[in-house]
């Protein structure tokens, strides 16, 4: 039996998606019953944050990966679990969501292989604030999503800087105390801290705007996006 369940594991068929932080290919296999009865298990009975570390886990297991995915940028995460479903289960997923002007129920049917990540021309993760000081940011990864639970830009700002560079020196995260770097943030104009704020807005992003009609006979719109939206989405039958 033992050469059986061997075998099977060996033969997994194998895909390459792009990692859309670093533009890279990826390979990945399908995920199993056993992983997928783990996930599921995960969103009944656990909190969110459960399953986002559970995710992770499926995610270590399923793609070559060169770091634990607990430290990928949220947007890979989404991104990974989409084309993971697809694979594993089909693309296809024919959700039921409620209208947020008429309350009511909305079956809808969805491409999973048509929702790609949405990139920004004008985003960079390095900027200069003036002719002497140079940020390089870091993206917000799950791990830090959801055990940090950040509420605002300016919280999620601070921990996101990677490094300030001057002509003297480099400052990096991991050798500087939080309290240096809110100090120097809280010392900058509004219009160089609008930076830092455009590094999150355009970071690359999964929405998909889902079109349907309501029994009034009008058409109507609504956008899916972030991890929560596309996990019930791509977890119903």
């Amino acid at each position: 039996m033992s050469n059986l369940i061997n075998m099977l594991k060996t033969t997994l068929p194998k895909y390459v998606t792009e990692q859309p932080s670093t533009r890279k290919k990826i390979k990945f296999r399908p995920f199993t019953v056993r992983e997928e009865k783990i996930l599921l298990m995960s969103n009944q009975t656990g909190t969110y944050e459960d399953f986002l570390f559970t995710l992770s886990d499926v995610i270590n297991n399923c793609f070559e990966l060169n770091t634990d995915s607990k430290k990928l940028p949220i947007f890979d995460i989404e991104y990974f679990f989409l084309v993971l479903r697809s694979k594993s289960i089909g693309e296809i997923i024919e959700p039921t969501v409620i209208c947020p002007i008429t309350q009511e129920k909305i079956n809808l049917t969805i491409n999973l292989d048509d929702i790609k990540p949405i990139y920004d021309n004008t985003h960079n993760r390095e900027f200069v604030i003036n002719n002497e000081i140079k940020i390089t940011m870091r993206y917000p990864s799950l791990e830090y999503m959801a055990l940090e639970k950040p509420e605002d830009y300016y919280e999620i700002l601070i921990d996101c800087i990677d490094k300030i560079e001057t002509k003297d020196e480099i400052i990096e995260y991991t050798n500087t105390s939080r309290e240096l770097l809110k100090e120097f943030v809280d010392n900058l104009t509004q219009i160089q801290f609008q930076k830092m704020i455009d590094f999150l807005k355009t970071m690359p992003k999964l929405e998909k705007e889902i079109k349907y009609k309501t029994s009034d006979g009008v058409e109507r719109s609504l956008t899916l996006k972030g991890l929560q939206d596309f996990f019930q989405s791509a977890s119903a039958t």
